[in-house]
């Protein structure tokens, strides 16, 4: 009996020691580094979607989009906020190898392409899926890697809105002064 408990110890001694220094199932991968992004040095923004590319560009400390010939000063508070999405941009996990983008909603009908530029020079792009089912995590792609991973927070709200919705909202008021001062201009030719 005695000899028994000798092999069995034995045993559960070799399984113990193989699955602890065998690792098998441990993760082989490393996630890509991201440079901390400083928002005072980005100089400007385009958002592509699959039917709306939107532009915004600073000048003078402002954010202006820019639309044809047009400019409209951009909405302050949605600026913040992808400013804060890109701040706090991390990849903490890689989800797939595979190029199943429609899955994640990074195929060219649903994806947000996002690039942030320095003086025209592209500093950062990424690529804007779904939310995660636990809606703290966003799927994403980062420029040049075909991998797909989660990005903490919900990425997609911060830049899924229309040119219309990051357009600045002028008060009616300030808008009927504006039109009666083009008016007065008109009237004056």
């Amino acid at each position: 009996m005695k000899k028994e408990y000798l092999i069995l110890i034995a045993i559960i001694v070799f399984a113990s020691s193989y699955l602890f220094l065998h690792k098998e199932n441990q993760d082989n991968y490393k996630l890509p580094e991201i440079k901390t992004i400083d928002a005072a040095k980005i100089t400007g923004i385009i958002i592509q979607k699959s039917k709306e590319t939107i532009n915004f560009t600073k000048k003078n400390d402002k954010w202006l989009l820019s639309d044809s010939d047009k400019e409209f000063p951009a909405n302050s508070s949605f600026v913040k906020d992808m400013f804060d999405a890109v701040k706090t941009f991390k990849l903490t996990a890689l989800v797939s190898r595979k190029s199943d983008l429609q899955k994640y909603e990074l195929d060219q009908k649903k994806r947000i392409n996002v690039q942030l530029s320095e003086n025209n020079k592209t500093v950062f792009e990424f690529t804007i899926g779904k939310p995660a089912p636990s809606f703290n995590h966003t799927f994403v792609m980062i420029a040049n890697d075909k991998n797909i991973y989660h990005a903490n927070g919900s990425l997609k709200s911060d830049f899924d809105k229309t040119l219309d919705e990051f357009k600045e909202k002028i008060p009616e008021t300030d808008q009927k002064e504006e039109a009666d001062k083009k008016e007065s201009k008109n009237l004056n030719k």
